[in-house]
């Protein structure tokens, strides 16, 4: 198996990043340069010359997007470098592509004369407007970025990704009419403070939508015959390198090496209690607790790290096996937080890990009797215990019991839909 293969399944999906795309356009090579489009937009009110102004700077601002596509594809998630390959009048490409998808169009739908026809053609060509941009920014080419069979081979390629890609694209569109509905009356009647304002929301959405794309290219660029940049390789190691660059890291690690463990553990101990810390320097914590073999320190950390993990970072992937960790200390270990179940006990189970999705739900109802989450809590264990090899008469009387104590849950169908299931071992069988 290549190499580049085993990188591209490491990739996460892009529906599991949705956040990072609202947060991408806040990167260093990102917010500064929109951010300066948006302020040279004053200039625009300059009788005539602010015309050419106001059309370099969307020029300058539609080449930022396609670097940030182009570049997302090519494995870079931290924007675009200084230098690119994209030109500087892909603008009017973008333009271009816009006029001859409506002039073909009005021109198909009016040659047929069917409604019916004209509305499906119509959808069809919002579903594929994103595989054409993609197109575009890969190959700069308008003819490409035109071609039909290009753009269903590349939604055949991506499946289901691309779809909810879109499904986010309109999300993204919903949200910047929303954030100008709330922001731009606030600029009161100055033309100048509406310009820069709306122009800085239009860059923000575009930033986040073309990283968006650029990051499905990217889950599929070995299928799509993508190579993985230089600069993307060198970002990852950078990444992968940054623990050991930390600066915390550094001192306690020059401390263990000195012979001076104990010390090391107090001092990142207290720093992560008084100021908390990046994951990687809880991590490197973690390390130094297990090499100790002290046990009720991990667990400690872990009720103060998985909740860090959770709300602060995002990342629900390693709060699993944080809490997965603790478990094998002290079985009875639970995040303290109730609402922090639920998200775990999903990917535990989405994971195949229906013993972890019984220790974190097990007594449940009976700490939180009243909590929010105790159905989809208990409906999960149930289902893990079935998948377990269990008898049928637990999962099936705690689902009976749920659905008789809240009949107006929205759960109520697909616990009845188990139940049915359950109680028909053939047919349940070939669906779990």
């Amino acid at each position: 198996m290549s190499q580049l293969f085993e990188e591209s399944s490491e990739i996460a999906p892009v529906w599991q990043e949705l956040p990072r795309f609202f947060r991408y356009p806040f990167k260093s090579r990102i917010l500064p340069v929109i951010a300066a489009i948006s302020a040279a937009m004053v200039l625009t009110v300059i009788p005539i010359l602010g015309f050419f102004i106001g059309l370099l700077l969307w020029a300058m601002l539609f080449k930022l997007s396609y670097e940030i596509l182009n570049t997302t594809a090519s494995g870079m998630m931290e924007g675009p470098p200084s230098v690119t390959r994209i030109s500087g009048g892909i603008m009017f490409k973008h333009i271009g592509l816009l006029l001859a998808l409506g002039l073909g169009y009005g021109l198909i739908a009016g040659a047929v004369g069917s409604i019916f026809f004209a509305l499906l053609l119509g959808l069809f060509l919002m579903l594929a407007m994103p595989a054409s941009i993609m197109t575009l920014a890969m190959t700069q080419s308008l003819i490409k970025a035109l071609n039909p069979l290009i753009w269903i081979q590349l939604m055949q390629t991506t499946g289901w990704a691309y779809l909810l890609t879109s499904a986010f694209l309109l999300l993204m569109l919903l949200s910047q009419t929303q954030a100008e509905a709330l922001l731009l009356p606030l600029v009161g009647g100055s033309m100048v403070l509406f310009t820069v304002v709306s122009t800085f929301i239009s860059a923000y959405f575009m930033a986040a939508s073309f990283h968006l794309m650029g990051y499905l290219l990217y889950q599929y660029h070995d299928e799509l015959g993508i190579e993985v940049s230089l600069a993307a390789k060198r970002e990852r190691e950078q990444h992968e390198d940054k623990a050991s660059q930390h600066p915390l890291i550094e001192e306690a690690a020059e401390r263990v090496a000195q012979g001076q463990a104990d010390e090391a553990v107090q001092v990142l101990g207290e720093q992560i209690r008084r100021s908390g810390a990046e994951p990687e320097v809880h991590d490197y914590y973690r390390k130094l607790l297990l090499s100790r073999d002290d046990k009720q320190a991990l667990l400690d950390h872990g009720r103060q790290y998985v909740p860090v993990l959770l709300h602060a970072f995002e990342s629900e992937k390693r709060a699993l096996e944080v809490v997965a960790e603790c478990q094998q200390i002290d079985p009875a270990f639970r995040p303290e937080r109730p609402g922090d179940i639920l998200p775990l006990a999903r990917l535990a189970f989405k994971q195949g890990r229906d013993a972890l999705v019984l220790r974190l739900t097990s007594g449940f109802g009976k700490r939180h009797r009243d909590h929010p989450d105790l159905v989809e809590n208990y409906f999960l264990a149930a289902r893990s215990m079935i998948r377990q090899g269990e008898s049928i008469e637990r999962p099936l009387g705690i689902v009976r019991k749920l659905r008789k104590r809240f009949p107006d849950h929205p759960l109520v169908e697909e616990m009845a839909s188990f139940e049915a299931r359950i109680e028909a071992p053939p047919a349940f069988q070939a669906d779990r």
